[in-house]
């Protein structure tokens, strides 16, 4: 393991990128590529990376001095590597004086954003995402200094118009000063669009890993082989490609690709397995009557939208499948299950909305969409902003009133047509005669 540490410095340099959510999904993705920069002598890219919440991440890293291994899993295959792209980070406190020098750093490229889907709001909460950006922001304001680029790294379509949206209708509710407003107003927030499966780690998986490499790491992650970042053109943006990131002007396509072929089908996925007593999405893939049903899925999804010129979709569908059945990476299917109200309307409703407006077969839309709908009846714990709600109105005993409530449900980010609202109400119907595992016998 040792050709695999870090041998480029980390200590007295400047930061090239302040990230904002130091989750999982950071470390083992984006982290990543700016390891592989770092390695290759391409610049400046070491991160400071902020938790906005709780300091039990950055904590956790500062006891290893923030270097982490990231171990790559596809069956028997393990390939770990040992990042040290961060090179330090803090609970969010505009007090702290290493968190003010790295957003203040006359290096500063990016400043980059892993947040979740339900945290893009806009309002005058001062412990919102918008606004404690904001904040950051305003200390290189106020000091002269160039703006960052903006990348949004959250399953959002068109992240990036989304995030700069927030920043600024939040700077005009806050009244704030009125050249700040137009400096944010001006600033670069390319879309991107970021693939790769990070599962919540475990202390099994890291006492697995200890065993097999003879060292215990506290902060592993585990994650599959495949990864993808595609990044808009635009200013700031030229030098990523230079470590692996793609820089294409069909970025919205790479985002329906992805959202659609990859996370509809896992979302899919994953309340069948809820419904099915099934703890994790792989288990549920290895049955070939659901494995089918998602190939079905996925084909009746692509005529929802147009592909990437330089992608072949049945060959990503088929990728796509193969990853949810990758054993290897352990992905619960609780943990994918969560905040459907904030997933589905880009994953599944507006895909049911547009093949409805163009005459096309949508049966098997509508049958995902009843399983997240029977989820909510079923009495299993739900994870969302809208769970009291939402399981309110899905146990009305008549299911085309429960299926009309939830769609209406204040909050939600989308709904789905009245018409198939009803095909969805008579499968969520049909669900209800299943036992566990019962289900894929229907198919």
């Amino acid at each position: 393991m040792s050709n695999l540490i870090p041998s480029y410095q980390r200590s007295g340099r400047n930061v090239g990128v302040v990230h904002f959510g130091l989750g999982a999904f950071h470390r083992g993705h984006q982290a990543v590529y700016f390891d592989s920069a770092l390695r290759s002598g391409l610049g400046e890219w070491g991160i400071y990376g902020i938790s906005p919440r709780s300091s039990q991440v950055t904590d956790l890293l500062r006891a290893a001095n923030f270097i982490y291994t990231v171990n790559a899993r596809a069956g028997e295959v393990q390939s770990p590597s040992i990042i040290g792209s961060i090179f330090d980070g803090a609970l969010y406190d505009l007090n702290n004086p290493g968190l003010i020098a790295a957003i203040t750093s006359p290096e500063l490229k990016l400043l980059t954003v892993t947040v979740t889907e339900k945290a893009y709001v806009a309002d005058d909460d001062s412990t919102s995402m918008a606004n404690r950006i904001l904040d950051l922001l305003f200390l290189r304001f106020t000091r002269g200094l160039s703006a960052p680029t903006l990348i949004s790294c959250d399953n959002l379509t068109e992240n990036g118009a989304v995030l700069k949206r927030a920043l600024e209708e939040s700077a005009r509710a806050r009244e704030l000063d009125r050249d700040f407003q137009t400096w944010v107003h001006s600033l670069s927030a390319p879309n991107s669009m970021v693939d790769r499966i990070v599962p919540a780690i475990t202390p099994a998986a890291i006492a697995q890993f200890e065993r097999d490499f003879g060292y215990y790491d506290s902060s592993l992650i585990s994650t599959e082989p495949f990864k993808q970042w595609v990044v808009q053109p635009h200013p700031g943006t030229p030098e990523l490609a230079k470590f692996g990131v793609e820089i294409s002007d069909q970025v919205l396509r790479f985002e329906q690709l992805k959202l659609r072929i990859f996370n509809g089908a896992h979302s899919t996925n994953a309340y069948f397995s809820q419904l099915s007593g099934l703890e994790f999405v792989y288990q549920a893939m290895a049955i070939p009557s659901w494995s089918d049903f998602i190939a079905r899925l996925q084909d009746e999804v692509s005529e929802s939208f147009t592909a990437p010129e330089s992608v072949e979709v049945s060959e990503y569908a088929s990728t796509a499948r193969a990853r949810m059945a990758n054993s290897a990476v352990a992905h619960r299917s609780a943990q994918i299950a969560m905040d459907g109200s904030a997933k589905l309307a880009q994953r599944l409703f507006s895909v049911a909305n547009l093949l409805h407006d163009v005459g096309k077969p949508r049966m098997r839309v509508a049958f995902a969409i009843a399983l997240w709908i029977r989820f909510l009846q079923s009495g299993l714990p739900v994870t969302d902003p809208l769970a009291d709600q939402l399981i309110t109105r899905a146990r009305n005993t008549d299911d085309r009133e429960a299926v009309r409530l939830v769609m209406q449900t204040p909050g939600l980010l989308n709904s789905v047509n009245p018409e198939d609202c009803a095909q969805i109400a008579e499968f969520v119907t049909e669900l209800r005669k299943f036992t566990p595992l019962d289900i894929a016998k229907t198919l």
